[in-house]
């Protein structure tokens, strides 16, 4: 079927009284034409105003988990940002020489998603703030080049406001191994695993051992957004 054929029919078919305007689409901008009688009028619009006379009915998250900060619809899905104070987590490790699970101190992440993709990032303090410095997680597993998690043969939910919590557990239930190990603190260059063995027993995780992200374009929580989703 030949649709742009069988537009043109319907066009040339609708008589020219009940045309009431049309719709000029330009970059970042639009332009309602309407005729009124002899007169016709031409009104500029905001893409926000084009979607929002589109849109038939109301889009809602639903009740949000208390450590989302951040949800939105974006062209290749949803979008969202969480964030988890310092804490204690329990880890599976398997090294060359022996599988482990330990329970170590961890510093606050940031964790985001949009679509099938989960990235995470360390922070410095226990607080959230919009404009803090992002630092790597200390962690294998994790591309040291966009901050991404591999999570091997484990497939996460496509991301929204309820799956990611989800994600969030596959991701610390998943047993970690020696895969992009290397340059993700300071003290153990070559391999971060014999870091987090070294943390059973510690109190809290030493701030003087994150790294900063290679990935340049995202330096704050506020470039998420903007170069991730």
């Amino acid at each position: 079927m030949n649709t742009e054929v069988n537009a043109q029919l319907i066009l040339s078919n609708i008589p020219t009284q009940e045309i009431l305007g049309h719709l000029i689409i330009l970059r970042g901008q639009f332009v309602l034409v309407e005729k009124e009688g002899k007169k016709t009028q031409y009104k500029f619009l905001s893409p926000e105003a084009v979607e929002k006379a589109f849109t038939t009915k109301t889009v809602s998250s639903g009740w949000l988990s208390p450590n989302t900060l951040w949800w939105e619809k974006t062209p290749f899905g949803e979008g969202v940002i969480q964030f988890y104070p310092p804490k204690k987590y329990s880890v599976s490790i398997q090294t060359s020489e022996e599988n482990k699970t330990i329970t170590i101190p961890m510093p606050a992440f940031l964790f985001a998603g949009c679509n099938s993709s989960y990235y995470l990032w360390a922070i410095k303090g226990k607080t959230f703030k919009q404009d803090c410095q992002l630092y790597k997680a200390p962690l294998p597993n994790i591309w040291d080049d966009s901050n991404r998690i591999c999570f091997g043969r484990n497939t996460p939910p496509a991301c929204n406001p309820n799956s990611i919590n989800k994600a969030w557990e596959l991701f610390w239930r998943s047993s970690f191994n020696e895969d992009f190990s290397q340059n993700k603190c300071k003290s153990h260059l070559h391999n971060v695993c014999n870091l987090l063995i070294s943390l059973q027993g510690t109190k809290s995780f030493p701030a003087k051992e994150l790294l900063t992200s290679n990935y340049q374009r995202v330096k704050t929580p506020n470039d998420i957004p903007r170069y991730i989703f």
